[in-house]
């Protein structure tokens, strides 16, 4: 007879399983920001114990409680849909991540993925390093293993992220490096001394063009 734990995927006692269950649940009139709050510490427990199914290892989703009147059992039907928000346990953030879509011969979100390549500030969600990902590499090229694949999609999109931010950190750079440029012409041309000749005076406005030029360009960055 096969376990309720192996069932579930998750080592959870069934009092910890039935407060699984209702944990992605948002009460009614709660945000996700006080769902996430309320949910927090115990969430916290469940990760550090390994106590989380497969399917909410990477991310929580969450769920809100609607119920319908069944005029035929003459009693209320109730579900929990997914409404498009989850907790990235990356960054622990919410993220907005729209409606589930099939992607790698499963079920995901593509904005979860999305945020990952992109706004996600860890990157635990990956779970494979290089050296690893290497020999996953080489096996897959033998025989087709689903988990060997989507952990080197979960790799691929750690390396757009990486990407995306050494970018944003040479734009930052640039900005910087050019502000810094304008503040000491500024500076400059501010503190010019008096009694200027009319070539001096010439070419101080020369450096004012400069500067509005620089300004112009980083703007545009």
């Amino acid at each position: 007879m096969v376990s309720l734990s192996v069932l579930r995927s998750t080592n959870c006692t069934d009092v910890e399983w039935d407060e699984y269950v209702k944990m992605p649940q948002i009460l009614k009139g709660e945000t996700p920001s006080e769902w996430m709050k309320r949910i927090w510490e115990r969430l916290t427990y469940f990760r550090k114990n390994d106590l989380l199914p497969t399917q909410s290892k990477k991310y929580l989703e969450a769920r809100k409680l609607i119920e319908l009147w069944n005029k035929y059992r003459g009693n209320y039907d109730s579900y929990v849909p997914e409404i498009g928000i989850a907790i990235c346990f990356s960054c622990d953030r919410l993220v907005y991540t729209g409606e589930r879509t099939k992607n790698i011969g499963n079920y995901n979100h593509i904005g979860m993925e999305r945020h990952w390549t992109s706004h996600c500030t860890g990157n635990t969600f990956c779970g494979v390093n290089y050296d690893e990902y290497l020999k996953i590499k080489q096996k897959s090229n033998s025989t087709y293993n689903f988990d060997n694949e989507y952990a080197l999609h979960r790799y691929r999109l750690w390396m757009q992220n990486a990407i995306k931010k050494v970018e944003c950190a040479r734009e930052v750079g640039k900005k910087i490096r050019a502000c810094t440029i304008i503040q000491r012409k500024f500076i400059e041309f501010m503190y010019r001394p008096d009694g200027m000749t009319a070539k001096q005076l010439a070419e101080h406005y020369q450096l004012l063009w400069a500067v509005r030029e620089e300004m112009r360009q980083v703007n545009n960055v």
